[in-house]
This record gives structure tokens, sequence and C-alpha cells, in this order.
């Protein structure tokens, strides 16, 4: 099952694992799976060096979207317009029953009036309950925004602060020229949440595979400034390594 290392090719998937070579069949049909997500999370995070400094000039974050004098003026250290209902703390066992299911690029996500995104800004979508329900939400909505055109942005005020953002930048930076690829697309279709704590949370989410069956990956989240923010990997990546997988043990958003 092991092949020969190639030359990397650079895709923009939500889902692709950012590294050099692929070398298993699991991972090549993950990598040719994820050729057909139009979405850019670039390669494997990048070194920082010195030439990469004006690129990670600014990003002093993350902060709250808002005037930055302003953002954390409502109850809870919150931005003053970001009011959720945060009273349920228990795991999801269901899908909410308020989702509606928006359209961002060329991916379809869920969102709830209740969980949030309760601003779905030009630039960003944000302000999550803090709940549960609203890690979900996150873990699939801020990763997708990190290939549009306002992903530095994205990266600041929802991404967690250190040298993992710094190296994701850096490589996604280097990467901005890749060519995306207007194809068929992977669709989410369930999730389970594996961890969660008051300020921290892992969720898998359960993606069809346009050739076949489905896939799974992680997605971590942290409480930070009054929001949801993804807590990149070690290596500067947004997603755990694919896995082949089958519905059983998680939650359908049956749409």
């Amino acid at each position: 099952m092991i092949g020969a290392k190639r030359k990397r090719d650079p895709v923009d998937g939500p889902f692709y694992k950012q590294r050099g070579w692929i070398n298993s069949a699991l991972f090549l049909g993950f990598f040719v799976v994820m050729s057909l997500v139009t979405l850019a999370v670039g390669p494997k995070g990048a070194e920082v060096t010195e030439n990469s400094r004006e690129t990670l000039a600014g990003l002093g974050g993350p902060l709250s979207p808002g005037d930055p004098q302003q953002i954390r003026t409502g109850p809870g250290g919150r931005p003053e317009n970001c009011r959720t209902d945060d009273r349920d703390t228990a795991r999801p066992t269901a899908a909410p029953t308020d989702v509606k299911w928006r359209q961002l690029m060329t991916i379809m996500l869920p969102t709830s009036p209740s969980a949030g995104p309760l601003h779905t800004d030009a630039t960003m979508w944000w302000c999550f309950a803090h709940t549960p329900t609203g890690a979900v939400l996150a873990a699939h909505v801020i990763p997708v925004q990190l290939s549009g055109t306002s992903w530095r942005i994205v990266a600041e005020q929802q991404i967690v602060p250190g040298r993992q953002r710094d190296s994701f930048v850096a490589g996604k930076a280097e990467s901005e020229e890749t060519n995306r690829r207007d194809n068929a697309v992977g669709r989410f279709t369930g999730f389970s949440t594996e961890s969660y704590s008051d300020d921290s949370a892992t969720v898998r989410l359960l993606v069809t595979n346009p050739l076949g069956g489905y896939l799974s990956t992680t997605v971590s989240v942290r409480w930070r400034d009054g929001d949801w923010k993804v807590a990149l990997l070690d290596d500067g990546s947004l997603y755990s390594s694919a896995k082949q997988a089958t519905p059983d043990g998680y939650i359908m958003w049956g749409a």
C-alpha cells in the first residue's frame, strides 16, 4: 500500500492533511477527494523566517470582530453585539432543530440562529454560543473561511495565536497562487463531540467522499476573547489525518 514519494502537488481542500507526500492508499484516496473540494488551506505550515516577517506583520490577535477598543465590553468579556444563549452545556445528541444550511463559496455549512454564527459579515462568520453545539458549528465554519479572500483576517481573529498560527500564515501566504479546482465537493454529513470543556473542544467531522463512502477528521477549538477559535495542530494543520469512516457513532445532519 505504500507508494514511492512524489513531488508535492499543493491541493486546495479543507480536510487535506498538509504533509509533503501522501504515501498510503488511504491518504491517496483522501488526496483525490480533497482535490475536488474548492477550499484552500495551503500546504503544511512553513518555517517562519526573516522573509516571512512582513507576512505576519500586524498579527497580534486574535481579536473578536469590531472596534478593537470596544470588542469585549459586553457581559463575560464578549463583544457588545454578540449575544448567545449559553445555558445548554450538554453535548448534543442530535443536530440542532433550528439548523439552516448556508453556502460559503462552494461549500454548504450548517448554521443555527441560536448557536451561531450569529454574524455572517462579508469578511467573516462569527459569534458562536459558548456551548458544545456552538463549538461544533465553529469547527465546521471557521476552517472553511480560511480559503476565502479574507483568510488573513480570519487567521488573525479566529485562530489561536502562537507558533502554529505563524507557521500556518507563512505557509498559506506562500501557496496563495495555487490554482483552485472547481469540481465535485464533499459534503458535511455528520459530527461527534470527542471532548468538551468550558474552554476547549475537539469535534470529529464526517464528510461524504465523492468517490463513495465517508471520511472523518477532527478540528479542535478553544474559547478565547469571547468566541470559539480554531486551535491548530503542532505542525500548523487545521485538520487531523483523514480516516475512512462509517456513520456509526456520528450525529447525522440529515441534509
